[in-house]
């Protein structure tokens, strides 16, 4: 079971890594996390929404309004941009060099 401490450390990199194949609104970035990682990671309302609005802040994403059908609320919905793109492939270089290290220190082996 993950820590929430490695969640909350890495939520920036699971929102723009579920946002690289397509735009979505916040709902749809939940489902897809809770079920790539089989509900291992379920992002809460209270934590989804000020990542979003930082990450916005930062430039890493873009939100733009959907209007929906009479009657139903507006939808925002995220896209992640070039400097998005750039920060998720420097993080998983980042996260692949710190399970080799983890690798070898834990289990002995060697870069793979």
């Amino acid at each position: 079971m993950l820590s929430k401490d490695i969640i909350k450390g890495n939520l920036s990199l699971i929102i723009l890594s579920s946002l690289i194949n397509s735009e979505k609104y916040g709902y749809e970035i939940t489902r897809e996390i809770h079920n790539i990682t089989n509900g291992t990671i379920q992002l809460k309302e209270g934590s989804l929404y000020p990542a979003l609005h930082k990450l916005e802040k930062q430039k890493l994403i873009e939100g733009y309004w959907v209007q929906q059908e009479p009657g139903k609320p507006d939808r925002k919905y995220y896209r992640i941009t070039d400097e998005g793109l750039k920060i998720v492939s420097q993080e998983k270089e980042r996260w692949k060099s710190y399970m080799n290290i983890m690798g070898r220190v834990i289990y002995g082996e060697e870069d793979t």
